[in-house]
């Protein structure tokens, strides 16, 4: 039996224990055996009410041998600490440093500034009132002084005077050289950055806040259930939160706002740089023109809180974690680059799941769509499609598969806030895209139990109820788990390895590694991403380099590409050089400088050499650098090489319009299966021989937004051979079943007896005369087999169906379909004669929200499908031989 790999989010705000139970058992019914419950908010979290709540659904998941998982806050992000820092814990608040100015133009005699008045930001005229923590800002304390001499515009030179030893208390009494200069005073604040109510991720007694708010309080009432039924904790996209605004660019230097701090942060700048650190803390919050200075310690501070993040929260937490038995999950925020980044961001991906048992992403509110790969889409914020389509899933599946310390798993928060609209056939292409990518673990995105609709963050999979299209997201479910199954308890197998941009981003000018991963993927070059710490400490992760090839983890790459980036660091200058003779692309150009260095040379191996990204695969498959070949060439698709008990390729057509016929080679051998995973069956996959004598041709023929899995037969026992539906139906004979149906509809609730039937010549969309109805539409038909004999084979094919489809011959059900095409085998069912055809289509709930209250705001707007089936309905029968 396959092992669960799916814990969906429950949303527990003090629901009656009826409903609890109810809700539970719903999510047992599409087969999944755990939960992650999550407060939304829950108003008594970590008291009286939650402990009763989670009484109930503990024991709840006893009967049906589930899993529950709890999710580390009262509400999101995690980070507040069940509140302990505002009713406990004042003095453990978030630290930052901020920074204001006065400029200097043209002085050379004595100057004054009033300090006292500078240890606060200055404000527009339209910011007065705004309130403000005037009690804490009292609190607020100078660090330094610093003039530094512009050099035009906003940018600045690297030359540098430190005034701090002026500062008298109050004032700052100094005299420049001529010129132009900018004043910066740097200071010490708990007030003038993000939320109050947080922890200092980077102090580790302030961290420490979260374990004590929640896990602590967890295990005082449920010790006995950690590690049995209690699984473990998830952590939602904990961050700096340096900033109350939302925002991707938020890099040191580029982006100006107040900076994380902490003690320790201050003495680890102070054993590199000694108090002269001070005077480099300008390039924290402007440009130079030299970039040497600079990018030096802005590339400095990033490692440093990335490391201390590291160390403080996520290593804290999950060594936590596991001396109490159970497991520490979770992910932070990714999207738009600010996966190493400040504000939103952990600063380093890597480093940020370092603590976590599983690698970790979410994929929620429209981040990949189908059929925009690269398009840059407006919603809440602009979502750069290329990130999300090309490295979003592999950055987390390649921390997955490198960090033995995540066993192989990288989870998925996936579906929600993607809106009513988002059915069971737009989960089902998300889905195989992220299994494509190597997730493995799901963490569906939720069942709410408020009244229908709750308008937060749909859509919600039972919904009450309410939602017609919840009988399919159980099967999809069950698919999910299967493949999450398959494509566990093995390797993965790469060609390449990319380097993480993390520290490039740091660094200024590069090229995003989504670029590379776009090239490769679309020429099926498989990769992972690997970080500089793997680089760096490879024994750390089960790694070595003899000279040819690079290996972590069980993985072994034949080359590592390195994304343009035009400083690169003094670490991985030195550890290209130790891997001296491994194969190392550059793309584009090589690095102009090694930060820090004045010598503006760059010393590397002759095995590192530089490539245009347009001929980066062209180039690797020039050196043998791939396995798998599309004939013809085709960039949609993915391909995602996994090995255990044998060799498995799950194949994925991205397009949203494009159908891929066409021949793929395998280095496997000569016994190929088809699996459908939806089925759970297996037919032999149509073969040659390659030339090389290495692997094999497969013919492949995928729909748009198809999927299938290829892998070894070996023991697996399979008679009947797989063919593509325009094989299947080849030299059919076609009867026409477009017209002339009897049609009803019912809501989701509503009892199917009831439903009223009425005869239709023509089929159309239901939403042409019901824009706002939502449920289950039932077509019946009667046809007649002309012939006594019964049909050697004959298949149904359904032109536009919005969205799930159920099919009943003669009171049998010959299947379902999830998604695109709608079509499927019949011949086994019909009769001789007459015969009746039922044809269920459930939508997704998205016209029912027009007959409810809008809300009040709107993230994103968009299309509504049309609802129904309509176009043409056709049945092929093969007669008998």
């Amino acid at each position: 039996m396959a092992e669960n790999h799916i814990f969906p989010f429950l949303w527990m705000r003090g629901e009656a224990e009826e409903l609890l139970r109810e809700e539970i058992g719903k999510i047992a019914e599409c087969g999944i055996k755990a939960v992650c419950v999550e407060a939304r908010p829950h108003d008594d979290f970590c008291g009286d009410g939650w402990w009763h709540d989670m009484d109930i659904v503990i024991d709840e998941a006893k009967k049906r041998d589930m899993k529950i998982w709890i999710l580390d806050d009262k509400h999101f992000p995690t980070g507040y600490a069940n509140g302990l820092i505002k009713k406990k814990y004042p003095e453990r608040k978030k630290l930052y440093i901020n920074c204001t100015a006065a400029d200097v133009f043209g002085s050379s005699h004595k100057l004054t500034l009033n300090i006292s008045r500078m240890l606060k930001p200055t404000i527009g005229y339209w910011e007065i009132g705004k309130p403000v923590n005037e009690e804490e800002r009292k609190n607020n304390r100078m660090l330094a002084i610093v003039a530094v001499r512009f050099y035009e515009g906003d940018v600045f030179t690297e030359e540098v005077i430190d005034l701090t030893d002026t500062f008298d208390g109050t004032f700052a009494t100094f005299e420049l050289p001529e010129g132009q200069w900018r004043v910066y005073v740097i200071y010490k604040t708990r007030t003038d950055g993000g939320n109050e109510s947080y922890i200092n991720m980077i102090d580790k007694e302030s961290a420490h806040t979260q374990i004590e708010g929640v896990y602590e309080a967890h295990y005082a009432h449920y010790a006995d259930e950690f590690g049995k039924t209690i699984a473990g904790f998830f952590s939602d996209e904990p961050q700096f939160g340096n900033t109350s605004e939302m925002g991707f660019d938020m890099n040191v230097g580029r982006r100006k706002m107040p900076l994380p701090w902490s003690d320790e942060l201050q003495e680890m700048m102070e054993e590199k740089y000694g108090n002269a650190f001070l005077s480099y803390l300008p390039y924290l919050f402007a440009e130079t023109k030299e970039k040497q200075m600079g990018v030096q310690i802005r590339y400095d501070y990033m490692d440093m809180v990335s490391k201390l993040y590291q160390k403080n929260f996520s290593d804290m937490i999950g060594a936590w974690c596991a001396e109490h038995g159970v497991e520490y999950i979770g992910h932070v925020v990714e999207d738009n680059g600010i996966h190493s980044r400040l504000g939103m961001g952990a600063a380093h991906y890597f480093r940020a799941m370092s603590g976590q048992d599983m690698a970790g992403i979410d994929c929620i509110g429209g981040q990949i769509v189908y059929g925009a790969p690269v398009e840059t889409r407006r919603g809440m914020v602009d979502a750069d499609g290329e990130f999300y389509h090309y490295a979003l899933g592999k950055m987390g599946a390649s921390c997955g598969h490198l960090d033995p310390k995540k066993k192989g798993r990288t989870m998925c928060e996936l579906f929600g806030a993607y809106g009513w609209s988002f059915g069971v056939r737009d989960m089902k292409y998300l889905l195989d895209h992220l299994l494509a990518k190597g997730v493995n673990y799901l963490v569906p995105h939720a069942f709410s139990m408020a009244d229908y609709p709750d308008i937060d963050c749909p859509p919600h999979f039972y919904a009450r109820g309410n939602n017609p299209e919840f009988p399919y997201f159980a099967e999809l479910m069950k698919y999910g788990n299967r493949m999450c199954d398959l494509l566990s308890g093995g390797r993965h197998i790469a060609s390449v390895a990319v380097l993480y941009d993390g520290e490039a981003d740091w660094s200024g000018e590069h090229m995003p590694m989504q670029k590379v991963c776009r090239e490769l993927l679309g020429s099926q070059i498989d990769l992972d991403i690997v970080s500089l710490d793997m680089l760096c400490d490879l024994s750390a992760y089960n790694g070595a380099c003899d000279g040819n090839t690079l290996q972590i983890n069980g993985e072994t790459f034949g080359a590592l590409v390195i994304p343009y980036v035009k400083q690169i660091s003094a670490r991985l200058a030195d550890v290209l050089t130790q891997m001296d003779g491994l194969p190392v692309f550059f793309v584009d150009a090589m690095p102009d400088q090694v930060i820090g260095q004045e010598e503006k040379a760059v010393r590397l191996p002759k095995s590192c050499v530089q490539v245009p990204l347009a001929n980066l695969s062209e180039t690797l498959k020039a050196h043998g650098m791939y396995e798998v070949e599309a004939v013809p060439a085709y960039k949609h698709l993915s391909v995602y090489h996994y090995e255990k008990d044998r060799q498995i390729f799950m194949l994925l057509n991205e397009s949203a319009e494009q159908r891929f016929a066409g021949n793929v080679y395998l280095p496997i051998g000569e016994d190929v299966v088809y699996y459908d995973a939806m089925k759970d069956c297996y037919e032999n996959a149509k073969v040659k021989p390659a030339e090389d004598g290495k692997g094999v041709w497969v013919e492949v023929e995928l729909e748009a937004g198809e999927s299938c899995v290829l892998m070894e037969k070996k023991e697996i026992v399979c008679e009947k051979a797989h063919r593509s539906f325009a094989e299947m139906t080849e030299g059919c004979n076609v009867i026409d079943l477009s017209e002339d149906w009897m049609v009803g509809k019912r809501k989701a609730k509503e009892n199917p007896e009831t439903m009223k039937m009425e005869a239709v010549k023509t089929l159309t969309p239901i939403s042409d005369t019901e824009p706002t109805f939502a449920g289950v539409i039932r077509y019946e038909k009667t046809f007649t087999l002309e012939d006594d004999r019964l049909p050697e084979e004959a298949y149904l094919k359904a032109e536009h169906v919005y969205e799930m489809m159920k099919v009943t011959v003669n009171g049998q059900q010959a299947g379902i379909r999830l998604a695109p095409p709608y079509q499927l085998p019949v011949g086994e069912y019909l009769n001789a004669g007459e015969n009746t055809l039922q044809i269920e289509v459930a939508t997704t709930p998205a016209r029912d929200q027009l007959n409810y209250p809008q809300p009040p705001f709107d993230f994103s707007h968009e299309a509504m499908e049309p609802t129904g089936m309509f176009g043409e309905v056709v049945l092929f029968v093969k007669e008998e031989k």
